[in-house]
């Protein structure tokens, strides 16, 4: 007989909503930073005190019962009230400490906006920034950061978003690679050419392979942009760089200098109720004007 009180807390819908989202107990035992055993255990009690099992294991997937199914609407609704708590406490948050998340591609993350954030460490050293480097759109309405740097508008509600600049791309090669293969002298030229490319499946930009109109013979492809960079570097072949990025590190040569790929805007991107946070408010408006600053060195790599 199941309890007369099956939902215990917030954290049980927390636990149905991440095991189905993630499709599996592993996958949403990393979300909730809990242990496989712990959330198998906490999903069997949470479904003997609802009298009724939640879910069905199909494969190596967690599948919605009917039951399950039945309660996922409600769970949302309770997710998305939770969120809009979390939200409105934040927005009274006036003290000039805690921590702020940033998510940011490779590149600006890591060799740009790591050294930038010590100056603004030096000046709020009780505001603990933590900086999250992938190339996919995090979600900031489930507050998994609060503030993105993202190439590409956003297109979710309820945002804030700031255009700051363009990043320039250009094809870069290696001195051994154009010293052992010679340097193009048109895009046609590049036919004979190894070419260095984002992987098509995973990355974006006007350098990726399923993206590029560019014909060669594609010979190192990868999902990273530092791997790409290190590849070009190596001598693998001609490949698209952002002009911020070979001036921060130097070692290429610019090939077909008059060719030009689209360029991609970058935009800091924050939730709206956010803004009144005086802590990610500091962050977000030191960003900015640390990229205005620099803009020169991200649509041309120049200082």
């Amino acid at each position: 007989m199941h309890s007369k009180d099956p939902l215990r807390n917030w954290a049980d819908i927390r636990l149905f909503l991440a095991i189905h989202d993630e499709g599996s107990l592993v996958a949403a035992s990393d979300v909730l930073a809990l242990t496989q055993p712990t959330v198998g255990r906490r999903l069997a009690a949470m479904e003997e005190r609802f009298g009724t099992p939640l879910f069905v294991r199909s494969g190596r997937r967690m599948q919605l019962t009917d039951a399950g199914a039945g309660i996922l609407d409600s769970a949302r609704r309770m997710e998305r009230e939770m969120l809009a708590i979390e939200r409105s406490l934040e927005v009274h948050s006036t003290a000039l400490c805690g921590e702020v998340t940033i998510s940011a591609t490779e590149g600006t993350g890591t060799d740009w906006l790591a050294p930038v954030l010590f100056d603004f460490h030096q000046q709020y050293p009780e505001i603990l920034v933590k900086v999250q480097v992938e190339n996919r759109a995090v979600d900031l309405l489930h507050r998994e950061a609060d503030i993105a740097l993202r190439l590409g508008r956003p297109s979710q509600p309820a945002l804030i978003a700031r255009h700051l600049t363009t990043v320039g791309f250009g094809l870069y090669a290696s001195p051994a690679y154009l010293e052992h293969a010679g340097v193009p002298e048109s895009i046609e030229a590049l036919k004979g050419h190894n070419l260095v490319a984002l992987d098509s499946l995973q990355g974006t930009g006007p350098f990726s392979k399923g993206e590029s109109l560019l014909e060669g013979n594609y010979v190192f492809l990868s999902n990273s942009l530092a791997a790409l960079m290190s590849a070009i570097k190596a001598g693998f072949g001609i490949g698209g760089l952002s002009h911020r990025w070979v001036a921060m590190h130097g070692g290429f040569v610019r090939v077909l200098p008059d060719y030009t790929a689209n360029e991609l805007d970058m935009w800091l991107v924050t939730h709206e109720e956010l803004r009144y946070s005086a802590r990610i408010r500091a962050v977000s408006d030191f960003i900015t004007e640390r990229v205005l600053a620099d803009r020169a060195l991200f649509e041309h790599g120049t200082r």
